[in-house]
């Protein structure tokens, strides 16, 4: 679907969710919290939009183990997506995937889009849930600590400049290399059918996802953020 998907499709989706035109749409997913009892939202959305200004808006999907919504309305630039039968159509209308450590961001990396990770609490789930590799050290875009980093992140533009998109082309070398449309084709003609000859697989280089419809859209003024205590430089937060 993200390899086949035109420009089109993203206008038509967008429309469907009812997102403005000219705005930025911010796919917010995390992951489910072993180690509480209780799963609340780990971002205060109403106050990341105030920041942010108006032309953000948030498509908050829970984890299906979430209590109660993500967030209350906001005006309608806080869009609950949480029922939203294809999580591959909020992929391709948003701008940006803003996750913790949903697996989702393997899929989304497809899309050669940004994505920014809220780990506040690394420390904790990793203990609790144990992960295959430290997305600290591999993470796929820039990396937030607390909810006024991920503001920082957005005011700045750093959510999509240069030092993201590297590390985000580091991600997919390491993780997509076989995702070109027909992975799951291959894996069926070999291992069900028994074929040997198999599609080749395209090369990222050659691969061209639709962008997104923000891709064209001027940069951000940069804005006034609160700064977290004794923060370190935006470009260091990786």
């Amino acid at each position: 679907m993200f390899q086949q998907a035109t420009s089109a499709d993203v206008a038509r989706l967008r429309d469907s969710l009812g997102i403005p035109q000219d705005t930025i749409a911010l796919l917010y997913a995390p992951t489910h919290r072993d180690y509480r009892r209780t799963q609340r939202a780990h971002l205060d959305l109403d106050r990341v939009l105030r920041r942010l200004g108006p032309r953000y808006v948030v498509l908050a999907r829970a984890h299906y183990w979430h209590e109660g919504p993500l967030a209350p309305a906001s005006g309608g630039r806080i869009i609950d997506v949480t029922d939203h039968p294809s999580v591959e159509s909020l992929c391709l209308a948003s701008d940006a995937l803003v996750t913790d450590y949903s697996s989702l961001m393997f899929d989304y990396a497809n899309l050669d889009r940004p994505i920014v990770i809220h780990a506040d609490d690394w420390e904790a789930y990793e203990a609790a849930r144990g992960t295959y590799f430290d997305l600290r050290a591999f993470p796929p875009g820039a990396v937030a600590r607390s909810e006024d980093e991920l503001i920082d992140i957005f005011a700045t533009d750093h959510w999509r400049g240069s030092r993201s998109t590297q590390l985000r082309t580091a991600f997919r070398e390491r993780f997509c290399p076989y995702d070109d449309g027909r992975a799951a084709e291959r894996v069926v003609r070999h291992v069900v059918l028994g074929e040997t000859d198999l599609p080749p697989v395209v090369p990222l280089a050659d691969r061209h996802p639709v962008p997104s419809a923000a891709a064209g859209l001027t940069r951000s003024p940069l804005a006034t953020v609160p700064q977290p205590t004794a923060s370190l430089p935006v470009t260091d937060r990786l």
